[in-house]
């Protein structure tokens, strides 16, 4: 059997990328080792809920944005989405709430009130944040893909004004713009990068913030259905282009011609698969070096950068909650910052997710909850004499962060019950992804400026796509790394 293109993976940017190129009238199939599609946005169904993977906030689909440009060219409709109003709210150790507003003037407002000790600086903290953003976005808007361009068009763009500032900013951290701040808008800036970035304040770039935080800003979506729904989208456009999708199919490998040059992969089963033009693999880059590719045949210019790169794991909350509670909520969506303790986990913030009015996806009167928390994974994966060791581990999580949860939010009372947990080697055994380890990168300065992983390889016909390459983290930026890979595949006519 044989294909234009293969494309090793059903996550959203192995999905994305197949439904454009088979939309663009590429013999295209797609493998994935699951029965189902959508990889680490797939929901999770137990007790009668169906349960996001995530936070279940989406960013880049409102109109004329990124998604309604993918969808327009596919040939099905993208799932229904909703503005969520606030995108979350920040809640401080000493229960003070920030609503993320969309709207400036409410939003300062807010800060202001927040935090009359330094309301000034953080206010303007936020406006510079604004600026540097809006200037990366309009770098992008003329320079998608630097990549691509040409010498003189690489000069042009370095001599342009805002290119030159923003090389400026390039080898700062977000701490080194906190100014006169105080330590509360500090710890309020730390716990959403803490989820955004995987990182603090005192090594996280400046300039991944600046997008990152502003993210929220522009606008976040729920969608109907959950992350299933937009995987069920993409699988089916793909179909309907006359691409192929085959679900239980584990990829064992490249297959390699007797040049050492990779000419399509071979599966689990035996099969071997050829690829005429191109392999994609949506696996991280971790796996895709370790696995697909081969430890011994990496190249050393990936081997090493590898090395010093890492992410972390999520501990995964499923909670029943009843309908009623919500209203005694601030937001559906909650990102408390549990700083104040010693260890780790009590210095990890958490987001507390309730699925919307208009998709419950729960039994009646209920709602379903997903909370997501940071935790390290070494410890998940290190030897159990029995399965009952790893069950005393997830016991003595769960506790631990049921006092913390009621501790920040104690409007909940007795309106949630926990439906399931999912530690980091549970969602390794989902997603096999290296460790378990949820998004890209932990974003530091160093690593922004060494790390090495676009869409292309120095591996010939093969590339990547997903959440450990430019432009990073998050569905949008997944999204946007398949179309970046698509219009170099095939570009549109």
């Amino acid at each position: 059997m044989e294909y234009d293109v293969l494309v090793v993976g059903g996550g959203i940017g192995g999905l994305t990328v197949a439904a454009l190129l088979a939309a663009r009238g590429a013999s295209v199939c797609l493998f994935e080792r699951e029965n189902n599609t959508g990889g680490c946005l797939a929901n999770f169904s137990a007790g009668g809920y169906d349960f996001e993977g995530g936070a279940g906030l989406y960013s880049s689909f409102g109109s004329g944005e990124l998604h309604e440009q993918i969808f327009a060219e596919l040939k099905t409709t993208m799932p229904e989405v909703r503005p969520c109003a606030p995108p979350y709210v920040v809640r401080l150790p000493d229960g003070t709430d920030i609503s993320i507003a969309t709207e400036r003037q409410e939003f300062e407002a807010g800060l202001a009130g927040a935090f009359p000790e330094c309301a000034s600086p953080a206010i303007e903290f936020y406006r510079h944040l604004a600026e540097t953003d809006a200037e990366i976005r309009s770098a992008a808007n003329r320079s998608p893909n630097l990549e691509q361009l040409t010498k003189p068009g690489r000069f042009r763009n370095l001599l342009d004004a805002s290119a030159r500032k923003l090389s400026q900013l390039k080898g700062d951290t977000v701490s080194a713009h906190f100014g006169n701040t105080s330590p509360r808008f500090q710890n309020f800036v730390d716990a959403q990068l803490q989820m955004l970035a995987q990182s603090s304040s005192e090594v996280c770039p400046y300039l991944y913030a600046a997008i990152a935080l502003m993210l929220p800003r522009h606008g976040m979506y729920s969608i109907k259905g959950g992350g299933s729904a937009l995987a069920e989208s993409l699988t089916d456009s793909i179909r309907r282009s006359g691409g192929t999708v085959r679900l239980n199919a584990p990829v064992l490998r490249l297959s390699y011609a007797t040049d050492g040059t990779p000419g399509g992969i071979d599966l689990l089963s035996g099969e071997t698969v050829r690829a005429r033009r191109a392999i994609v693999s949506n696996l991280t880059a971790w796996d895709t070096y370790g696995k697909l590719v081969g430890s011994s045949r990496a190249p050393a210019e990936v081997r090493e950068p590898l090395k010093g790169l890492h992410s972390s794991g999520a501990y995964m909350l499923y909670l029943g909650m009843d309908d009623a509670a919500v209203e005694r909520l601030p937001a559906d969506h909650i990102l408390a910052s549990a700083s104040g303790g010693s260890d780790d986990n009590a210095m990890s913030p958490f987001m507390f997710a309730v699925s919307p009015s208009s998709d419950a996806r729960a039994p009646a009167g209920k709602r379903a909850v997903t909370i997501w928390t940071q935790t390290e994974t070494e410890s998940w994966f290190t030897f159990h004499n029995d399965p009952q060791e790893m069950e005393d581990m997830d016991q003595t999580a769960l506790e631990d962060w049921w006092t913390r949860i009621h501790r920040l939010l104690p409007e909940l009372g007795a309106a949630v019950e926990v439906i399931e947990t999912e530690t980091p080697q549970g969602h390794y055994e989902r997603t096999r992804r290296r460790m378990g380890w949820v998004g890209g990168f932990a974003q530091s300065v160093v690593n922004a400026a060494s790390n090495p992983f676009s869409h292309r390889t120095p591996i010939p016909k093969l590339y990547m796509v997903g959440d450990t390459l430019f432009p990073g983290q998050g569905v949008s930026a997944v999204t946007r790394s398949a179309s970046l890979l698509a219009d170099e595949l095939a570009p549109l006519k």
